[in-house]
């Protein structure tokens, strides 16, 4: 399966105090890291950032102004080549390029949207699968007020759920493959 990634680096780090998507980790900022991990997977990677924000890497600014990480999405579908495209977030400094495979393996005709989900319901969509044909609902949904990616998905068809534990447990993904950094405590914990 051909994909595109959209690393997202659009948010504000408010948990973080500064711009966490610069932060060093293991020598590089943390955005260069997720690309390095990840990029070997497709030929069409991009950084999706507000508008103003400047990075060293291709990159592409949200299309609508509205903010968030569903207006990243929206906007790295209609900026990407490819029909699926892998949507990460720029905190996962540890995020397993074999999960990409993985989504891939089962996205079928009536997917829209491969996500990962935790047995206790909790999802990880923000390093997930999706189709391009959801831009406009995307849009609709952005324009009736609905910012929360998981009320949007709520409303979709086409949500193929891959249960991770099942995942980490067949050895397909590193258990820390999720690992988020939230706060300085939480790159912190990594460093160590």
């Amino acid at each position: 399966m051909k994909v595109s990634i959209a690393i997202l680096c659009g948010g504000r780090s408010s948990r973080f105090n500064g711009d966490k998507t610069v932060t060093a980790f293991r020598g590089k900022p943390l955005y260069r890291v997720i690309w390095d991990r990840l990029g070997p997977k497709t030929e069409d990677i991009f950084l999706q950032v507000r508008d103003g924000d400047k990075y060293t890497l291709p990159s592409h600014k949200d299309l609508l102004g509205c903010g968030g990480p569903l207006e990243g999405i929206y906007s790295a579908l209609v900026n990407s080549r490819a029909e699926w495209v892998f949507i990460s977030a720029c905190d996962l400094p540890l995020i397993d390029p074999r999960l990409i495979d993985e989504l891939g393996e089962r996205a079928d005709h009536g997917s829209r949207v491969v996500i990962p989900r935790w047995r206790s319901g909790y999802y990880e969509p923000l390093a997930a699968l999706y189709h391009s044909s959801l831009a406009a609902e995307i849009k609709e949904s952005l324009g009736r007020d609905i910012h929360k990616i998981t009320e949007f998905l709520d409303g979709t068809a086409g949500v193929r759920e891959v249960s991770i534990e099942d995942l980490v447990g067949r050895d397909r993904i590193s258990e820390k493959c999720f690992y988020n950094v939230n706060t300085r405590a939480d790159l912190e914990r990594l460093r160590i």
